[in-house]
C-alpha cells in the first residue's frame, strides 16, 4: 500500500507542476515572440526600441499574474481532491486494500492510482474533482449501465437507492463496471441490474 500511496503522490505532483508550468510557459513564449519581433525591426530608434522591450516585459508579467489567478483555484481543487483520496485510502482494511490494488491493476495509464471508485466494507465511494459520495450497497435498489464505444470505452452508470438517484461515468474498460456490479450483488442480491449491458 505504501507503494500505491507513493505513486498517487507523484501523480498529484505531476498534475500540479503541469498546471503551474502553463502559467510560466505561456507568458515566456509571448515575451520571446514579442522580443524577436522587436529585434526584427531594423529602423527603430532607441526610444521606440526601449518602449517595445518594456511593453514586452510588462505584458508578460500581467499575463503571468492573470494565469496564476486562473490556474491557482484549479491547483487548490486538485490538491484538495488528492488529499481527500489519500486520507480515505488510509482507512481501508486489508481486504478493501486488496480490492483497490486489484482494481488499479486493471486500470489504464490515465486512471492508474486514481480509480473512479473505492470499495470499503459494504459501500462504494465515488470520487470527483469537487466531492466524494459514499453509497451503501444495502440501500441500492437498481444499477443500470449503458455502454458507449466512442474514442475509447465509457459506461454511464445510474444507481438508484430508496431515496436518491446517482449518475456516474466510468471510463477506460468494462472491468470496473463488472467489478462494481459483482460487489454490489454479493452484498445485496436484491439489486436490479440490466444484465444485457455487457454485450
Amino acid at each position: 500500500m505504501e507503494e500505491y500511496i507513493k505513486h498517487t503522490k507523484i501523480r498529484r505532483a505531476i498534475f500540479i507542476i503541469l498546471l503551474m508550468s502553463l502559467a510560466v510557459i505561456v507568458p515566456l513564449v509571448f515575451y520571446i515572440f514579442t522580443v524577436n519581433e522587436t529585434l526584427s525591426f531594423k529602423n527603430l530608434d532607441e526610444e521606440r526600441y526601449n518602449s517595445r522591450m518594456n511593453d514586452s516585459i510588462l505584458y508578460a508579467i500581467i499575463m503571468l499574474g492573470c494565469l496564476l489567478l486562473l490556474i491557482g483555484p484549479f491547483v487548490f481543487v486538485i490538491n484538495n481532491m488528492f488529499k481527500r483520496y489519500l486520507d480515505f485510502i488510509t482507512t481501508l482494511t486489508a481486504n478493501d486494500t486488496k480490492k483497490l490494488l486489484s482494481l488499479n491493476e486493471k486500470e489504464n495509464f490515465i486512471y492508474k492510482y486514481m480509480p473512479s471508485y473505492i470499495l470499503k466494507e459494504n459501500t462504494v465511494t465515488f470520487f470527483t474533482i469537487l466531492h466524494q459520495n459514499t453509497i451503501n450497497f444495502n440501500d441500492m435498489t437498481s444499477i443500470e449501465v449503458r455502454q458507449i464505444f466512442h474514442k475509447g470505452y465509457k459506461a454511464f452508470v445510474v444507481i438508484k437507492t430508496v431515496n436518491n438517484k446517482y449518475s456516474y461515468t466510468l471510463s477506460g474498460n468494462s472491468f470496473k463496471v463488472r467489478n462494481l456490479i459483482t460487489e454490489a450483488l454479493t452484498v445485496n442480491p436484491k439489486i436490479i441490474n440490466n444484465k444485457n449491458w455487457n454485450y
